[in-house]
């Protein structure tokens, strides 16, 4: 009895972690540039961005920067006032793309009077359940620009569900989550430097 018990516990536990499943990051960098030398950023003229990202706000806009200040400064990179100064400049824009979740489930068999097999008790074919919710899929891409040739260096991205962040409390964790996600292994490590 115990070994059935702790089967199903196992089983509600798996359950409950694939349901909590949180999105991860995708990054690419040039291997070419050493990022060791990178100890300033500044944000490209917010001009641009509104001309890049026309269907997002200046408040999202300042959610994103903000995150991106608090995560740089804990990865020991400070922000430069001016841009022509700082050793890459910080870009960014978000993108959404309605989708669906197309979901199919076997109902099993039903059990029924009298279905075909002559008198008495059988088994009947089981029905399919289709569910199918719309939801809007939204993603942040950050790129950081080497400023001497002005081109993009580093990118990183990170995709999720944004269409039930209902609060604006969930729209700042979801930022903050996803900029501090994509900036984790910000500046790369060199593959010979990690192998030591």
């Amino acid at each position: 009895m115990k070994l059935i018990k702790l089967f199903f516990t196992g089983v509600m536990l798996a359950a409950l972690s694939a349901c909590t499943y949180l999105p991860s990051a995708e990054t690419d960098w040039d291997e070419k540039f050493d990022f060791t030398k990178v100890k300033t950023y500044s944000f490209i003229d917010r001009e641009k961005l509104r001309t890049m990202t026309p269907l997002t706000d200046d408040i999202t806009r300042n959610r994103i920067e903000n995150a991106i200040e608090k995560k740089m400064a804990a990865q020991g990179i400070a922000f430069e006032k001016d841009r022509s100064k700082a050793d890459t400049l910080v870009s960014y824009h978000v993108t959404t793309k309605d989708k669906q979740d197309i979901q199919t489930y076997n109902v099993g068999v039903n059990h029924c009077w009298n279905c075909g097999w002559g008198r008495g008790m059988g088994m009947g074919m089981g029905t399919t359940d289709v569910r199918v919710r719309d939801y809007t899929e939204g993603t942040l891409i950050i790129d950081m620009i080497d400023p001497s040739i002005n081109e993009a260096v580093w990118r990183g991205q990170l995709s999720a569900k944004i269409s039930n962040l209902k609060t604006q409390q969930e729209r700042i964790d979801a930022i903050n989550y996803a900029v501090d996600t994509i900036l984790e292994t910000y500046p790369p490590v060199p593959e010979a430097a990690a192998k030591k």
